[in-house]
């Protein structure tokens, strides 16, 4: 059985002051003394998440560093911000911890996230990014083609964010979040909407459903506002400009993945000039992250190229 909260340390937020006032709250999981990973969190979720690849980052050696992205969990809202914006809080946070190096890791919808980053920190601190990673990541769905690759139930949900704010508002009122921030296991129902074999075992093992339930509290404990601007974000052009990306980067996708299908990692390979994508066949949107982590995060730290069968064997 896999227990994700094994030797974990206490995730009660720890609080970076940003230079316009705004608080950043990030959480720390891995080996202290590991190689610095800024870890960025799914949709809709919160820096709880990285307590699932905790055991497996200090096997790896890293060090995971997860903030909640503004609105989420116990971060300050903004709501103007944009894509790139998350690139100056991470750089602000990597300067806070006196960070000389540092990789990226971004899930799902932490994978646009990542990809800022590629974009924006590479301009001013190329030496300090040393590695890239994107698990399962979202593609940009402002693309038709992208969108219509997605299960209906989470295309509807996606394209909240084309609607008017104050439909948006009404949908993710203070109703629907009290009761999911009160209730998230009824979340559970949708992620296992479409999820393969290897999904449905991974969400029923251990204690894993009980920490992604509280990423959802974590999420909708503040009117779901960090959700709702990431809603906008991703249906929206990304501005990040894929094909000027220099940085190397493994994206890692289950052939099975229900939530973000594989056409999504193929699409982003294909625009990324350096971009490398290790497929796993029969694998899923949580069984990935979760299967696979330390493969990932020896990959990352250590650039071991990794082939499918390599995959396999580390999971078994």
């Amino acid at each position: 059985m896999h227990q994700a909260h094994a030797g974990a340390p206490d995730d009660g937020p720890h609080i970076l002051t940003l230079p316009d006032g705004r608080r950043l709250a990030y959480a720390e999981y891995g080996a202290a003394a590991g190689t610095p990973v800024l870890y960025f969190h799914g949709f809709p979720s919160s820096r709880r998440e990285a307590r699932l690849i905790h055991a497996d980052a200090v096997a790896a050696g890293a060090r995971i560093i997860s903030a909640d992205r503004p609105g989420y969990g116990d971060s300050d809202d903004a709501p103007d911000r944009t894509l790139a914006d998350w690139a100056d809080d991470c750089a602000a946070l990597a300067a806070s911890l006196a960070l000389d190096r540092y990789a990226v890791m971004g899930v799902s919808g932490g994978g646009p996230y990542a990809l800022a980053c590629a974009r924006h920190l590479c301009e001013r601190q190329a030496h300090r990014l040393i590695g890239c990673t994107l698990i399962c990541p979202l593609g940009p769905i402002h693309h038709d083609e992208l969108l219509a690759q997605m299960h209906p139930a989470t295309r509807a949900s996606l394209l909240v964010g084309r609607q008017p704010a104050w439909l948006a508002d009404l949908i993710y009122g203070a109703p629907t979040t009290a009761f999911l921030a009160h209730w998230p296991s009824l979340v559970e129902r949708f992620r296992h909407l479409a999820a393969p074999p290897a999904d449905d075992a991974v969400l029923r093992d251990g204690d894993i459903a009980a920490i992604l339930n509280r990423t959802i509290a974590d999420a909708m404990r503040n009117g779901a506002r960090g959700a709702r601007r990431d809603l906008t974000l991703y249906i929206h052009d990304w501005g990040l400009d894929l094909p000027s990306i220099q940085q190397p980067i493994h994206i890692w996708h289950g052939t099975a993945d229900g939530t973000v299908p594989i056409g999504h990692a193929r699409w982003l390979a294909a625009q990324l000039p350096n971009a490398r994508l290790t497929e796993l066949p029969d694998e899923g949107h949580y069984s990935v992250p979760i299967r696979y982590a330390g493969r990932i995060l020896t990959d990352l730290l250590h650039g071991h190229a990794t082939t499918d069968a390599d995959a396999d064997a580390d999971a078994d």
